[in-house]
């Protein structure tokens, strides 16, 4: 029987180091249930970034948003230049493998993949225990789906958020053209002679101010043949 240089013997070391996976599965299995009720695609990033910060606690975290292989936002737990930046984006949107170890060599690079849409790129880098990086790399493989779906969700609530601001938008202009069609289809009082209209309120407009109000008409002034020999007789207006 091995004994190690604390006095442990091997089985009571294999039975502690079972004891801190499980523990460490069951915290990491907590922290994931908060991720899933994310409703913007902010959240469900920055609370995954806080669970591998919480289980590793890593130097730099960061993950690039892509839509249609293409890069958006760049989400970070400490804050970096604008070059830095850069050079981030350019080297995470162009990451096209299921994973890797970073360049330090502390830390690695996941793909976040729902189905066949590739969601984005996760860097963990300079974890503070990288002799036990095989195993963070492996305890990250087994949750990467769950934090691809919470994106993915939370994707499709803000498209539903969108859709339904959308269709309320156009509710609204649809119900206002409707107004504004009924209230010139129904039955107008008119004057015999100076072809007034009286509204709703008791008074009298002009035809043309009543239907400018009412619709989205437009009026500019010209004249008849008919008036324009009966009030311009010596002007020949209509002439060919």
């Amino acid at each position: 029987m091995l004994i190690d240089d604390k006095g442990i013997t091997t089985p009571n070391i294999e039975l502690e180091i079972a004891r801190r996976q499980v523990s460490e599965y069951a915290m990491t299995f907590d922290l994931l249930a908060q991720i899933i009720h994310s409703e913007t695609e902010k959240e469900a990033v920055e609370s995954i970034l806080n669970v591998f910060q919480t289980l590793f606690s890593p130097a730099k975290a960061f993950y690039i948003s892509l839509q249609k292989d293409k890069p958006e936002k760049l989400y970070s737990l400490i804050p970096s230049m604008e070059e830095e930046d850069d050079a981030i984006k350019s080297r995470l949107s162009n990451f096209n493998k299921k994973y890797e170890w970073t360049e330090s060599n502390k830390g690695f690079r996941v793909s976040l993949n729902y189905k066949d849409n590739k969601l984005g790129v996760i860097e963990i880098d300079e974890i503070s225990f990288p002799e036990y990086k095989e195993h963070y790399l492996n305890l990250t493989m087994s949750i990467i789906e769950v934090c691809a779906l919470a994106i993915e969700n939370a994707r499709r609530h803000q498209r539903i958020k969108d859709t339904e601001s959308q269709l309320r938008k156009e509710k609204e202009n649809l119900e206002h053209a409707l107004a504004e069609i009924k209230t010139l289809s129904g039955l107008l009082p008119i004057c015999m002679h100076c072809k007034s209209i009286r509204d709703d309120k008791g008074y009298w407009q002009q035809m043309e101010e009543y239907i400018q109000r009412h619709s989205e008409a437009q009026f500019s002034h010209s004249i008849c043949k008919s008036c324009a020999k009966k009030y311009y007789p010596d002007y020949d207006i209509y002439s060919e």
